[in-house]
């Protein structure tokens, strides 16, 4: 599944390449690097840091899905993670940050995926979008707070055997993954990680 890259604007820059190079200068210090290859590894850690891998931020139960600073300053990515275990019929919400970047907005999904063995199952224990599809003012829509356990007949929800439901219902103690899909102008697919209480 691809995930769209966004660039970010230079305003927050400034912060990130300093805090990349002071976590540079302390890892480079302890394993005796020298000056130019500390300034061209701060300068990458800051670059990492600043690009902005989403336009949306994504919540479930009130937590927003966040990335984690270390590795993605140092590979280049980390996966959207929900830090505290939710419950089994979360709450959803999403908030898009910059609206003009997605243009017409003319479908709004999302898959949820339970862990299978080492990875996650290519089937989707629930697929949710808005029953009447062909409508965009039905797409659930930012800033509004949805009970996944409860969506209404607005919705549409497919369990793992392609039989309606009325919500969500999450094994305790497991992992899933959220796969949040705008398909727009320029479309955009985030991925989210988390687990049941």
């Amino acid at each position: 599944m691809a995930v769209r890259f966004c660039q970010q604007e230079g305003s927050a820059m400034y912060k990130y390449l300093i805090m990349g190079g002071a976590l540079c200068a302390s890892i480079l210090l302890m394993v005796g690097c020298s000056a130019s290859s500390a300034g061209s590894t701060s300068f990458s850690i800051g670059r990492n840091l600043a690009r902005k891998d989403t336009n949306l931020r994504v919540y479930l139960d009130g937590e927003q899905a966040k990335q984690s600073s270390l590795k993605k300053g140092f590979t280049g990515y980390a996966a959207f993670k929900i830090k505290n275990e939710v419950s089994g019929a979360p709450v959803f919400k999403y908030e898009i940050i910059e609206p003009k970047k997605f243009g017409f907005i003319k479908h709004v999904s999302m898959q949820i995926h339970q862990k299978f063995e080492a990875d996650f199952s290519d089937m989707a224990d629930y697929k949710i979008h808005p029953r009447a599809i062909n409508d965009p003012e039905q797409n659930m829509k930012p800033g509004v707070e949805y009970d996944l356990g409860a969506l209404g007949p607005q919705f549409h929800i497919l369990d793992k055997h392609d039989k309606e439901v009325a919500g969500v219902d999450f094994t305790p103690g497991m992992e899933y993954l959220l796969v949040f899909t705008i398909s727009a102008d320029k479309s955009e697919t985030i991925q989210i990680y988390f687990k049941t209480k």
